[in-house]
């Protein structure tokens, strides 16, 4: 069943091949590339150039399949750095300050034809400066538009308040009637230069958590950007509490946390994740109502742009080149201190035909033995998918139970040959168990600790963490998670009770309502059917409303469906199995890059059992062995008459 040592010089070699042998001559080099776009460098020298939305959600992660060819078709050292936004401070135009039916207005003219901005200085008269309750723009000082609400004032004799970046000349602050009227002496604004990327309504996925809770994923175009701000319109009554993750190495790392009062209905927070890149593509933020479940109503993403960086040797038209081969990995050095790049815009996308993707190491080659299989699945695709396609399958929680913990006895067959496959476990991790009332109980009658047993629905899965929740009450104890087998006799019951624990940490609450308390406990390895999780109460009772959230790793395996008539199956063979080494893994994160259709596993029967060697010879040796008592019967028959 095991494929042979892949190497990758027959897959380097037939990308190399590719672009030899491409007309015309003067730009072979661009050839097996989906996408290229042209810049014009009018003088040697150094040159930024900005990669827009497109170009981002084209490119494999970090960036690693791209490439910069000159003019002359050489292809040129480059380094891809982001671009941090500068920011200015301005003075207002005018300001004045009017009386409305239900509190003040604060109107502030920022000029003709302001630059971008993002942020409000006032100067008040009698500091401190109460924060307004919502902040307001407009391009002609008629048509308003909410930007931002129950923005925090700055400290100190001067407050400042944050929105999303807007290019509007108007700004209007309102403070209600109970607050003092606002005095302020002077009003300048935060202009923003340098390029940024605004994702208006990113795509997005929510779901209902426990009473009071929304869970929202957010999906970026690409890994590895830097959100700016994150700006959520929601419609709520009351308090809302978020929290905002990202994710790394298959777990989700709490960024910022925070409780807002909208003013009811819907009003818009700004959310500054930091300046840390996030691993993955996806953000995840929990909203939690204090008298209703709040609603996401809008969102926007602003992102710092990236940039691509490189020494032109000479002046021409310049192509960047992405989606296809990996560039081999260089230190280029930025430029020396005082030199200032050109500032480029790349022309427009052009899309060419689907990078290559050599059959030797793609197709079906190396025969599977069929015999020492212990599970099989039918993989299925969409009708639109044709041979040839890159195809992504995740592996769903069934197939753990059979694979081996570094999945190396996995397979994917054509009839009885193996299809060569790349793994790839995505930053982000998969909901593997949630229980929302979970029961404590304690562990002797006159014991200091309770715990609660957790039933996976599958055996052998990746686990990484473990999110507990409990009421927003003040809460400091010890708790600590261990896996268990399943006990089917008084023996077993006792050996699984000695198991050591996994992970111990102290769970130290201030609550902050309406955010529920919370623990994070890492987990590591793989585990069995049953988790348990122990509090050590001291003299304190149970704790009551424990909810669980449990969370995996994701293993996608990435191929291209064949030519084949034959059912394409994933299959599990037994653990002595190597793992597997194919001239497809060459190609590393540059395959990410590849369009891709979506297979998944049949659901229709259960994982087929395939039988042991011995199987097939059941049946012709009971014909055999009936065959040889008939004629013995049939002998003493005809003896005896």
């Amino acid at each position: 069943m095991n494929a042979p040592a892949g190497k990758a010089i027959p897959l380097v070699l037939a990308f190399a091949l590719a672009a030899v042998f491409s007309i015309p001559p003067a730009r072979s080099e661009i050839q097996g590339f989906h996408y290229t776009r042209e810049i014009a460098v009018p003088a040697p020298g150094w040159v930024q150039a900005p990669l827009d939305l497109a170009a981002i959600r084209h490119l494999a992660p970090g960036g690693s399949d791209l490439h910069v060819f000159s003019a002359g078709g050489a292809e040129v050292p480059l380094r891809i750095v982001p671009s941090v936004p500068r920011s200015e401070r301005r003075p207002a135009a005018a300001f004045r300050t009017e009386r409305t039916t239900d509190g003040w207005f604060l109107t502030v003219d920022l000029g003709a034809g302001p630059p971008p901005h993002e942020r409000l200085f006032l100067q008040p008269a009698r500091p401190p400066l109460a924060a307004p309750d919502r902040i307001e723009s407009s391009a002609d000082g008629e048509a308003w538009k909410p930007l931002a609400t129950g923005a925090p004032a700055g400290e100190g004799k001067e407050a400042s308040f944050s929105y999303p970046t807007t290019g509007d000349r108007y700004l209007r602050l309102h403070w209600p009637r109970r607050v003092e009227a606002p005095r302020v002496s002077a009003v300048a604004m935060e202009a923003v230069t340098g390029p940024a990327l605004s994702i208006a309504e990113p795509a997005a996925d929510c779901q209902d958590g426990p009473s009071g809770a929304i869970f929202c994923s957010f999906f970026l175009p690409a890994p590895g950007q830097t959100v700016r701000r994150l700006a959520v319109d929601v419609e709520a009554k009351g308090l809302v509490g978020y929290r905002l993750y990202a994710p790394r190495e298959s777990r989700w790392l709490p960024l910022i946390d925070g409780v807002w009062q909208p003013g009811g209905g819907r009003a818009r927070h700004l959310i500054e994740p930091g300046p840390e890149p996030v691993a993955g593509s996806v953000l995840r933020l929990e909203l939690y109502g204090g008298v209703s479940r709040p609603r996401l109503a809008g969102h926007t993403a602003e992102l710092a742009a990236q940039t691509v960086l490189f020494q032109a040797p000479e002046a021409g038209t310049y192509t960047l080149a992405y989606g296809g081969a990996p560039r081999a990995e260089s230190r280029r050095p930025g430029p020396p201190s005082g030199i200032r790049p050109l500032w480029l815009e790349p022309g427009p996308e052009v899309q060419h035909g689907l990078p290559y993707l050599p059959s030797t190491a793609t197709a079906p080659a190396i025969r599977l033995e069929t015999r020492r299989q212990t599970a099989s699945w039918r993989i299925v695709v969409a009708s639109t998918v044709k041979p040839g396609s890159l195809v992504r399958l995740e592996l769903p929680d069934q197939v753990y139970g059979a694979a081996r913990a570094d999945l190396g006895n996995l397979r994917v067959a054509a009839g009885d040959r193996q299809v060569p496959f790349q793994r790839w476990s995505p930053e982000d991790p998969a909901l593997a168990l949630q229980d929302r009332d979970l029961q404590l109980t304690r562990s002797g009658r006159h014991s200091p600790d309770s715990a609660v047993e957790i039933h996976l629905t599958h055996p052998g899965l990746p686990l990484t963490q473990a999110q507990l929740t409990a009421p927003a009450l003040p809460l400091r104890r010890a708790v600590g998670a261990r896996y268990l087998e399943p006990a089917t006799t008084p023996a077993r019951e006792v050996r699984r009770r000695e198991r050591p624990v996994l992970v111990r940490d102290v769970w130290d609450c201030r609550p902050q309502p309406p955010l529920p308390c919370r623990e994070l406990l890492p987990l590591p390895g793989r585990a069995p059917s049953v988790l348990e999780v122990s509090v050590h109460d001291g003299e304190n009772p149970p704790l009551a409303g424990l909810g669980a959230a449990l969370w995996r790793r994701r293993d996608v395996l990435l191929f291209v469906w064949p030519e084949t008539e034959e059912a394409v199956r994933l299959v599990a063979g037994p653990d002595t199995l190597t793992t597997p080494a194919y001239d497809l893994q060459a190609l590393g994160d540059s395959l990410l890059a590849v369009p891709w259709a979506p297979a998944e596993l049949s659901q229709g029967a259960p994982p087929a059992r395939v039988q042991p060697w011995w199987s097939r010879w059941v049946r012709p040796m009971t014909l055999l062995a009936a065959t040889v008592l008939l004629l013995v019967l049939l002998r003493r028959i005809l003896g005896g008459s």
